[in-house]
């Protein structure tokens, strides 16, 4: 399953709809946290979050680091952040790009 957590519901609907797996949302990183057991690969909107989520986006930096989570970065097309050390995709998504960025970090935790 993808996990697709952040604001833009609209978006995540719309790749509910078309992306040829199973999507799940979830509104903030804590919820993400929860589900990670059903999850294969997380889509999390890169973006400042409140400060009552660090923990649970310290523990998905950390289980990508180790490579036990497949994590994917979402930003807003034309954003520039920093560079990031999981493949990253631009919102509004397209979804041959959201498939070739699951591909990348899937093979990425399993290597």
């Amino acid at each position: 399953m993808l996990l697709l957590v952040g604001r833009d519901l609209h978006e995540a609907e719309r790749v509910r709809r078309l992306l040829p797996a199973r999507v799940g949302i979830a509104h903030a990183p804590s919820q993400a946290v929860r589900a990670l057991r059903r999850t294969d690969v997380v889509l999390l909107e890169d973006r400042n979050w409140p400060s009552a989520e660090d923990e649970a986006l310290s523990e998905l930096r950390d289980l990508s680091a180790a490579r036990r989570l497949a994590l994917i970065l979402s930003r807003r097309r034309g954003d520039v952040g920093d560079p990031a050390a999981v493949p990253v995709v631009e919102r509004p998504y397209r979804i041959e790009e959201i498939i070739s960025a699951m591909r990348l970090a899937l093979l990425r935790r399993l290597a």
